[in-house]
């Protein structure tokens, strides 16, 4: 762990009741963070009408805390790692009511959010945090803060529906059971099913190509150089998109092929190209790998927490100007890789790495963070608008921690029939995430106006 704020105090004795065994992938996660680069999941929920203090603050003591991981803390034992109930735990020192500067306007809010997303948590308690800004537009925005240790983005997001209603008084248990069904059938809709081969010539073939793949993770060498790659300063920016329809989307795809992911990984590709294009870098044929999260849950209508999910190296070609094209080469390789034992094979290290010493844990994560210039993740949200404590959701934003020396993060989120993109930069790499976020809206009515 890192001094300062976030370092694990020492261990008081334990109860075999109440402890419970950190699994090694998730403290993988745990000691990842670095005074530059807090392993810690943003979600950000803008609200159309001010919410209740006393029912918000009833709602999380009701919903969210009954999630053990909320009440626990992480400490070590021996050379393992443990969650223990936090005896001292007091929800206000959790939850935090603050204004933005004025004007309270967007960019007021993405400062605010960048500087939060700056701010490691603190070790010493449950690692989450909730910050409501009450002046934010017509209701204020809400600040998720938890440690990727306690679960990935679509375990996440899964827990904060369950603070939800899709109306305006809370749901009966029937309803509230048929949601959390719902839930899990969109969850598991980007979910790479791990089917191991059955007969003997198959199990030969899927171990060779399992052993390649981790043979190509073991060599790989550094991205390449380019203005997407810098020094972390540890400021992070945060900006997203303007809402696109999943329609708009569906259209795209039935006009040109591919999925929704490689579509938008296409208009990414697009816009990094741009920024490049303007800071004099744009080559012909450049390429740039990005790491991508590839979700490993089953269907699971229980809401598991932890880390079940693996990533893929994929080269976004930024060189190809022609937009079709370049939607071309994304689903070739998309394919290619998806159909492979990559995730599997990085799923095993990630595994191995938690359980390296401390030290040499970070020294491999540095490697590892130098094979690529972006994080992007894709995580489907609801279809419907929900309420939070009575009030209605108009968006939901999320950002996801990058690893060591990665200084740029993409998240896709779904929400009530429309996709928002959000970047997250450190500021020693991408001053102002805005550039990127103008690339990719310009990408994106670009292909609308195709003919």
């Amino acid at each position: 762990m890192t001094a300062q704020s976030n370092t694990v105090r020492a261990a008081l004795p334990i109860s075999s009741e109440s402890r419970e065994w950190v699994n090694y992938r998730d403290v993988t996660w745990a000691r990842m963070d670095t005074p530059e680069q807090p392993m810690v999941v943003n979600l950000v929920l803008l609200l159309t009408a001010p919410v209740d203090r006393e029912r918000f603050t009833a709602l999380l003591r009701d919903r969210l805390l009954r999630f053990a991981r909320f009440r626990q803390r992480l400490v070590p034992h021996g050379n393992r790692y443990l969650w223990i109930e936090d005896p001292a735990f007091n929800l206000d020192a959790h939850l935090h009511w603050l204004r933005l500067p004025e004007p309270a306007d967007q960019r007021a809010l993405e400062e605010r959010v960048g500087e939060l997303s700056s701010e490691p948590l603190d070790f010493s308690r449950p690692l989450w945090r909730c910050v409501v800004l009450e002046n934010y537009g017509a209701g204020g925005a809400l600040v998720f803060r938890i440690h990727h240790c306690i679960a990935d983005g679509v375990a996440l997001l899964r827990v904060f529906l369950t603070l939800a209603d899709r109306g305006p008084e809370p749901a009966s248990p029937a309803e509230t059971l048929e949601q959390q069904r719902e839930q899990a059938r969109l969850a598991a809709k980007t979910t790479k099913a791990l089917v191991l081969p059955t007969g003997w010539r198959q199990r030969l073939h899927w171990s060779a190509a399992f052993a390649g793949a981790l043979l190509r993770q073991a060599v790989m060498g550094p991205d390449r150089r380019t203005a997407l790659r810098g020094r972390l300063t540890g400021h992070k920016r945060v900006a997203w998109a303007a809402p696109i329809p999943l329609a708009d989307i569906a259209a795209l795809r039935q006009r040109l092929g591919g999925r929704v992911n490689d579509v938008l990984l296409t208009a990414l590709a697009g816009a990094l190209g741009r920024y490049l294009r303007a800071h004099g870098e744009l080559r012909p044929h450049l390429t740039v790998r990005l790491v991508e999260a590839v979700n490993l849950r089953p269907y699971q209508e229980e809401i598991r927490l932890g880390n079940e999910f693996a990533v893929i190296f994929l080269k976004a070609p930024l060189g190809i100007a022609d937009p079709a094209e370049r939607l071309t080469a994304v689903r070739a390789q998309t394919d290619r890789v998806k159909a492979s034992p990559e995730a599997v094979a990085n799923l095993a290290l990630i595994d191995f790495i938690g359980r390296l010493p401390t030290g040499l844990e970070r020294w491999v994560l540095r490697l590892y963070g130098m094979r690529a210039s972006l994080v992007m993740t894709n995580v489907p949200g609801p279809e419907y608008p929900l309420y939070l404590a009575g009030v209605p959701v108009d968006r939901v934003l999320a950002w996801v921690p990058q690893i060591a020396g990665i200084g740029i993060g993409v998240c896709i989120l779904s929400y009530a029939g429309s996709i928002t993109v959000g970047i997250a930069t450190d500021s020693g790499v991408v001053a102002d995430p805005w550039e990127l976020i103008a690339g990719f809206e310009a990408e994106m009515t670009e292909w609308c106006v195709m003919p």
